[in-house]
């Protein structure tokens, strides 16, 4: 008996873990979440970084470079390795000798392509950091779409579950007068019938509530899997009193990464165009080092210093010039594109405003729509309790607030994906951090 209670305890706490309810999350926790922990944004991040060394070693084409520099060769023959300095200093020969010592670089003019680099690199960097808020706030918008869906599904389900309990306590009803021969098999089957295709619909729902849900934990980060747990949404469907102003939301998308990404792009192209340029104009360095010459055969050493400058002047080179044709196209295809970014702004704009307002009428109609057919339900239910209403009437009344419910749901959805398209438009995602 002891052994049977104990194996009872251990069962008991075993199964205690799986009916521990997880705590409600809400949308802001998800948008939370998914800022925090998904790997997309974390790879945007990075991506960021290392555009941001870009600059550094933009920047060190000024600085002066220092390397050492060997060389060893080995001849058939001996040969002068070193040359006659004068009349008494005669050349040395050796058939192997070697080359040692530092040398100092300083780049004096490069054309420009030195300046053009390093403000290249610091539009990319920048650019790159506009990315990394675009892919943020494509996330958020995701994740907030995905979070209205999962709460439309989660409506539909409640709904589709009430459904199913009148119409159990339909059929049996409808059973119990059939036996006494109140109504016909017809009016038994047709309650069946409608109790089977909702359950089948119910299935439907529910798995595409648990997609849903499988969709917002990964965005959230998290590693999805067969055996996860339905997620507990703290949030439910509303309504929002956005009031859009055209105006003001173009003026706030020209300040967000979206616009100022394909504004840097015009900027991009500029500078690559003179970088470009750079290539066709002179170039001068300054060059000193100090070389020690050893050689083996026989054995000699002597050490030497050196100063000197480097001029190249470009006189013809058509690839150089192909490209910076090349470039300058590239700036006139970046400014149309801006153009066009600013032209699909305004119609996202346009069409985010409309759809706020068209869903919000749709909201009122859809809830009287929805008292009504729940006021109707109700009257054929008490009409065929009475013996006075007939069985398709009462089903197709119970449709009907099926149908409303589903509409309700539909234009709140719809109003929420209104309202996030308004701020994608805008570029303000901040409202749902």
């Amino acid at each position: 008996m002891l052994c049977y209670q104990y194996v009872t305890v251990i069962t008991l706490l075993a199964l205690f873990p799986l009916t521990v309810q997880a705590e409600p999350i809400s949308m802001k926790q998800a948008v939370r979440q998914t800022v925090d922990h998904n790997p997309v944004l974390a790879e945007s991040r990075f991506a960021a970084a290392v555009a941001g060394q870009g600059i550094k070693a933009a920047q060190g084409r000024h600085l002066p470079r220092l390397s050492l520099e060997a060389s060893i060769t080995q001849r058939s023959e001996s040969t002068a390795f070193i040359p006659a300095q004068s009349t008494t200093i005669p050349p040395r020969f050796s058939d192997s000798y070697a080359f040692l010592g530092p040398v100092l670089t300083l780049p004096l003019y490069q054309g420009g392509q030195v300046q053009a680099a390093v403000r290249l690199a610091e539009l990319r960097h920048a650019m790159q950091q506009d990315n990394t808020v675009i892919t943020r706030n494509e996330l958020i918008a995701n994740t907030v779409a995905t979070y209205a869906k999962c709460l439309q599904l989660q409506t539909l389900v409640n709904a589709s579950h009430g459904a199913l309990e009148a119409l159990n306590r339909q059929r049996n009803d409808a059973r119990l007068k059939y036996e006494l021969g109140r109504i016909a098999r017809v009016d038994l089957l047709k309650v069946e019938v409608q109790q089977a295709n909702e359950e089948q619909r119910l299935l439907a729902l529910q798995e595409g509530l648990k997609n849903a849900g499988s969709a917002l934990r990964s965005l959230m980060g998290e590693a999805v899997g067969p055996t996860d747990a339905p997620l507990q949404l703290a949030d439910r469907l509303q309504t929002y009193e956005l009031q859009p102003d055209f105006e003001a939301g173009l003026a706030l998308a020209r300040t967000k990464p979206k616009f100022k990404l394909h504004a840097k792009g015009v900027a991009d192209a500029a500078a690559s165009s003179r970088l470009a340029l750079g290539k066709l104009l002179p170039s001068l360095q300054a060059t000193a080092g100090y070389q020690q010459q050893l050689g083996l055969n026989p054995h000699f050493s002597d050490g030497i210093w050196y100063v000197g400058g480097a001029l190249s002047l470009p006189l013809f080179d058509r690839s150089s010039y192909a490209e910076l044709t090349r470039e300058r196209l590239q700036q006139q295809r970046a400014e149309q594109k801006l153009r066009a970014v600013e032209q699909q702004i305004r119609l996202e704009l346009l069409q985010a405003s409309s759809s706020i307002v068209e869903s919000r009428k749709r909201i009122e109609a859809t809830r009287l729509a929805v008292e009504q057919a729940a006021e109707s339900f109700r009257i054929e239910q008490e009409k065929f309790n009475q013996g006075a209403g007939a069985m398709a009437d009462l089903l197709l009344a119970q449709s009907a607030e099926a149908q409303a419910l589903a509409n309700h749901s539909q234009a709140l959805f719809d109003q929420a994906m209104a309202v996030l398209n308004w701020h994608k438009a805008s570029g303000n995602m901040e409202v749902y951090l």
